[in-house]
């Protein structure tokens, strides 16, 4: 009854977790693993006397691995119950599976295999506590507090919605187990009926209502706190900084492509102020169609390329579908879709979606800095592109216009080359730390005038600088963020692997009959588009083409300003340059562009050792007792002792739950044993207590050993009156050893004759 209650009072507590996991079975199989702990718990109490607790707790941890292996790893189990090293390996997949989901997902989370095992294990052993305390322990009160550790979960990760059923219930069920656990103080036998009643109620209520509670996060709202709403981390809510500074990536895509050096892959872009921080643009109308683009934006004079690239999501939940620029079309995607023309973006109509392949057909927009050089910046319906905050700080309109006064021209475009020169220049520093560490992280305009000041930051700070400074000017401009183009697979030379160490942001120009050109303004990450490199030709210096065949004509270099040979060991790329993508590299966002080329993204430290190791610590602790009644049985038939050996017939008669009392003379125990057994058995039983008594009561030289052989047939006999399962649990389990060593006081050992 106590195993029970304690069982309903978990489940009760268990539907708080309806507020933060949406889909999937998790109650059930969070229950069932609780139900087998706690029943295996039960059945070792009912063989075993001393040391009850400890036995019942490891009972109960062997119970809830099986219940795992069934209901988790079936397949890799000996009869689809008996863990093996492939189990162990399956429970590192699902824990290391439970760890990224949860890291991606937001609140709701959809229950997938890997949280819901998570999830069993972790509440399977707070079960165990809950029936420990209740049953073994004198202060049923204290069971309140593994309770009130499984309603913490849900007050941590969704402040202000726990449910006041799951309160209630949980409140109930803790009443009762104190009302088991003092049958006296509730009405004794006449509540029986009432605590039964209350007790299906809260199991019915633990199954039944966690998958019909609403939603925390529904409609519109945005995953995660990241500003593209993308979730990658260990905390749901946490931001791209937080990401970039993760000691360990997680790979979140591969993807393969027809473009030389890999493309960008856009999430969402950033557009509005809603006071000083920029949001994402979340507006476009829905469509189940392949073909979304071409983008409205881009001009007819623009010379354009085709390219093809299939993406595999791997580890990455968020609104929007990483895409390449200027998507055409995108086959693989089920469903509705809500897509921006001015984009173009694609994302889901509400909540996340994770996982799956798609292929796209985008533009690669070549524009030349002649054409940027004669485009403007003054096409109508940009307006939300050229707005700024209500307080903007005079920092940053004096910094822009300072340096559009030293740009190469007049034009905007020579005005956002000087811009991100500016930045590119060798002043500014990579920093993902010196934001946090100084207060100034985000993309707040405020943020900006900081960020300007102290020079330091990563991608999220030089685009968002970069954006509101060519706002100043008149240049409409927004944000993108997304991925960089990650690092070639060494083993697959076609693909590309794109980790968390590759997410980025970056500022998007508005011009005139061209459309959305990007810029790279932070300091050794990305690659620069070639219109935008330090290559680009000042006004007036253009090169000039040969007009018979329409190629360039280099110039003649001049050998006094001309670079010399450089050995091999020295970098190439000039302070301050931008990195190529195959020059990418692992741990490239700390600035240096030192280290070797990533090759394919880990997840996290290699935890199968672990594992393996920690199963068979497992093992040898399920089997110990075994190994340990083994060596006792042993060193006893070795011994010429009759003590010794009347030792071993009664431990072995006590394991496999036969008469053996130490209250029990030789004789009554004798008696007991042999009222079934044949004349022979009988025979040998009487030789080892006749031994027995004489080694007590006879002189010293009429002591002898017994017969190995008498002492055989009584062991064949012992085990032989009971069932197969029953010597099975006796090895498994031998009892015998919670017991101490028995005084024997009427069987005194006087020392044996020589």
């Amino acid at each position: 009854m106590l195993s029970a209650a304690a069982l309903l009072a978990v489940a009760a507590a268990l539907t708080a977790f309806g507020v933060i996991l949406d889909e999937g079975l998790w109650g059930p199989s969070t229950i069932a693993v609780c139900a087998a702990a706690i029943a295996a718990a039960g059945l070792v109490r009912t063989r075993v006397r001393r040391w009850a607790p400890l036995w019942s707790a490891i009972g109960a941890g062997f119970g809830a691995l099986l219940a795992l292996t069934v209901l988790f790893a079936a397949d890799t189990a000996f009869l689809g119950v008996v863990p093996l090293p492939a189990t162990a390996q399956r429970f590192v997949e699902l824990i290391g599976a439970g760890e990224i989901s949860i890291a991606e997902q937001s609140i709701p989370a959809v229950a997938d295999d890997g949280i819901r095992f998570v999830m069993a294990s972790g509440i399977a052993a707070l079960a165990i506590m809950v029936d420990g305390v209740l049953v073994h322990g004198r202060r049923p009160a204290f069971i309140a507090v593994p309770l009130l550790a499984i309603l913490s979960v849900p007050v941590v990760l969704a402040p202000g919605a726990l449910p006041v059923l799951a309160v209630l219930a949980t409140a109930g069920a803790y009443l009762l187990a104190l009302a088991v656990h003092r049958p006296a103080a509730s009405g004794g036998a006449a509540a029986a009926g009432r605590a039964v009643a209350v007790g299906a109620g809260v199991l019915v209520a633990a199954l039944l209502i966690p998958p019909l509670l609403p939603p925390v996060i529904a409609g519109s709202a945005l995953p995660g706190g990241g500003i593209a709403g993308l979730v990658t981390g260990v905390n749901p809510v946490l931001d791209l900084g937080d990401d970039l500074r993760r000691d360990t990536p997680v790979e979140a895509l591969r993807y393969t492509t027809d473009a030389d050096g890999g493309v960008y892959l856009t999430l969402s872009h950033l557009a509005d102020y809603a006071g000083p921080t920029m949001q994402p643009v979340l507006d476009g109308g829905t469509t189940s169609n392949d073909r979304i683009g071409p983008p409205s934006w881009l001009g007819d004079e623009v010379a354009t390329g085709t390219v093809r690239t299939s993406i595999q999501l791997q580890n990455v939940r968020s609104r929007w579908v990483p895409l390449p620029a200027a998507p055409v079309t995108v086959t693989g995607l089920e469903g509705q879709w809500l897509v921006n023309p001015d984009g173009i973006t694609v994302g889901t109509v509400e909540g996340t979606f994770r996982g799956g392949a798609y292929e796209v057909e985008s533009l690669l927009a070549q524009p030349t800095p002649e054409q940027l050089r004669a485009a403007g910046v003054a096409a109508p319906d940009l307006d939300r592109f050229r707005a700024l905050p209500d307080e903007l700080d005079p920092l940053v309109v004096d910094t822009a216009r300072a340096v559009a006064e030293g740009a190469a021209g007049p034009s905007p475009y020579d005005q956002a080359l000087a811009l991100q020169r500016f930045f590119t220049g060798g002043d500014f520093v990579y920093s993902e730390e010196a934001p946090v560490e100084l207060g100034y992280d985000g993309t707040g305009a405020d943020i900006v005038a900081v960020f300007l000041q102290e020079r330091a930051g990563y991608c999220v700070h030089y685009a968002a600088a970069m954006t509101l400074m060519a706002r100043t000017l008149g240049i409409p401009a927004r944000i993108a963020v997304g991925f960089l183009p990650g690092t070639r697979n060494p083993d697959v030379p076609s693909e590309y692997i794109v980790s968390t160490d590759d997410l980025h942001a970056w500022p998007e120009l508005h011009f005139d009959g061209i459309g959305w050109v990007r810029f790279e303004p932070t300091p050794s990450r990305g690659a620069t588009p070639a219109y935008a490199d330090d290559t680009v030709p000042a006004p007036g210096e253009e090169p000039v083409v040969d007009p018979e065949t329409g190629e360039t004509i280099a110039p003649t270099p001049d050998p006094s300003t001309g670079p010399s040979a450089r050995p091999d060991d020295v970098d190439p790329r000039p302070s301050g340059s931008p990195l190529d993508p195959s020059d990418l590299i692992d741990g490239g966002n700390d600035g240096s562009g030192d280290g070797e080329a990533l090759g394919p993204v880990s997840s996290g430290t290699d935890a199968r050792p672990l594992a393996a190791a920690l199963l068979g610590l497992l093992v040898l602790a399920l089997f110990s007792p075994a190994l340990w009644r083994v060596l006792r049985r042993a060193a006893r038939r070795r011994s010429p002792d009759a003590l010794d050996q009347w030792r071993e017939l009664r431990d072995t008669a006590r394991d496999l739950g036969l008469p053996a009392a130490d209250t029990r003379t030789p004789r009554e125990l004798a008696a007991a044993w042999g009222a079934t057994w044949t004349a022979d058995q009988v025979g040998a039983l009487d030789a080892v207590r006749v031994a027995l008594e004489a080694r007590a009561f006879a002189a010293p030289t009429a002591n002898a050993p017994v017969d190995d052989g008498a002492v055989d047939t009584v062991l064949g006999a012992l085990r032989g009156a009971v069932p197969r399962w029953r010597r099975v649990l006796a090895v498994l389990v031998p009892v015998s050893l919670l017991d101490r060593a028995p005084d024997d006081a009427l069987l005194p050992a006087p020392p044996l004759a020589t």
